[in-house]
């Protein structure tokens, strides 16, 4: 994706220090900027936009879901009772579209924040193994100005390319102890990398050559979670999960260069199904991202989250002999990162369809979301379109 950004001035020192350039890097790679306009999205503040990484299933609800599908990683206890194995995979472009200060900019990113694999273990047992994304922040800007290099001013085009993620490898078992009770434990590597490039060319290329640097900082943390599921009525019941996060530190050549903690997270929902053929829940979650404070500079901030959703699925036509799954929801989320004192919140309207193939063998499962984002106190918007495509395998 490329995104055009507003003209910059810089002094002649930014060419005689290049060497200097990769700390500047290094800087915006694990920082918010202080202007949306250079950021080119206000989703990606500080270490980037939390994925969710839900299924396919998860997204059509809005995250509504979350706590009780065995495809999504967020409740270990969803996995008790799984009978089959289950190959999932997902993939989730993402269409979005900045405002700020009356002028909008369009990119386009590919996701493929989901793979899953469950393996039923017996006696209620199933094991749960994953990658999923935890944090997303990729992008590019075009930045055009100009730089006084020996008393002549100097027309430049600056590209900086920006690659990073944070990924969550978990490992999980749920067991279902009863009809009314499931539990489940999980643990979790978090590990990743932020790269960030920058080029400078010169409009004058016959005096001036082009400048390119490059920085890399990797991650690394871990976590524990725990979950359960209780039925507590005729077709009514309540989830929580908890996850509780150990350091999580950036590195530079294997050199620890700041420290933190892997945000706590603590998640519960209800679930009714009653009603033949549907299936109604509402959740929520709060995660501390303050916890991550100490890993950035002195610019970055991040703050803790509240988010809230509700979902439906209900059956529809019969497709092959099996019903076509309708799903629909609504979320409030909160972003972690912003600007200074300014919060990113975030609205989404989901929907979505489950596709039977070859009968309960496979399935396939397609959402889109609508997302608008706000930067709080600002006049940055940003809506989004995000379109989820899964399959489910059960050999």
């Amino acid at each position: 994706m490329m995104i055009r950004t507003f003209p910059v001035h810089a002094s002649d020192s930014m060419i005689r220090r290049t060497t200097r350039a990769m700390g500047a890097l290094l800087f915006f790679a694990v920082a918010p900027l202080p202007a949306a306009s250079a950021q080119g999205t206000i989703s990606m503040l500080g270490f980037g936009y939390p994925v969710g990484s839900g299924s396919t299933r998860v997204n059509g609800t809005a995250g509504a879901f979350a706590e009780f599908d065995a495809l999504t990683p967020s409740n270990p206890a969803s996995l008790g009772g799984v009978m089959r194995t289950v190959i999932g995979v997902q993939a989730e472009p993402e269409l979005r579209t900045l405002t700020f200060g009356g002028v909008s900019e369009r990119n386009t990113l590919q996701r493929v924040p989901l793979l899953m694999l469950v393996l039923p273990a017996g006696r209620g047992v199933a094991i749960g193994l994953s990658g999923t994304s935890f944090l997303d922040r990729s992008y590019s800007t075009i930045t055009t100005g100009n730089v006084l290099i020996d008393g002549n001013t100097v027309t430049t085009n600056d590209v900086n390319d920006v690659r990073g993620a944070i990924g969550d490898l978990r490992a999980a078992a749920g067991w279902r102890v009863n009809t009314r009770l499931r539990v489940g434990v999980a643990g979790h590597l978090f590990t990743g990398e932020h790269i960030v490039a920058r080029e400078r060319t010169f409009a004058d290329s016959l005096q001036f050559g082009t400048v390119l640097d490059s920085s890399r900082v990797t991650f690394f943390g871990t976590a524990l979670s725990l979950g359960g599921e209780v039925a507590i009525g005729k077709g009514l019941a309540a989830m929580a999960s908890f996850r509780k996060g150990n350091g999580l530190d950036s590195r530079i050549r294997d050199t620890v260069r700041t420290a933190a903690n892997v945000p706590d997270r603590f998640g519960a929902g209800l679930r009714y199904d009653g009603i033949a053929g549907s299936v109604f829940a509402v959740s929520m979650e709060q995660v501390g991202w303050s916890k991550m404070s100490g890993l950035g500079s002195d610019q970055f901030t991040s703050n803790d989250a509240m988010n809230y959703r509700a979902g439906a699925e209900v059956s529809g036509p019969r497709l092959r002999g099996s019903a076509l799954l309708i799903r629909a929801g609504f979320a409030r989320n909160d972003l972690p990162f912003g600007i200074v004192m300014q919060r990113v919140r975030e609205t989404r309207l989901s929907a979505g369809i489950g596709l039977p193939i070859a009968r309960d063998d496979a399935s396939l499962d397609l959402s889109i979301q609508r997302a608008n984002r706000t930067l709080v106190g600002g006049t940055a918007k940003e809506a989004a379109w995000l379109l989820g495509i899964g399959i489910q395998v059960r050999p």
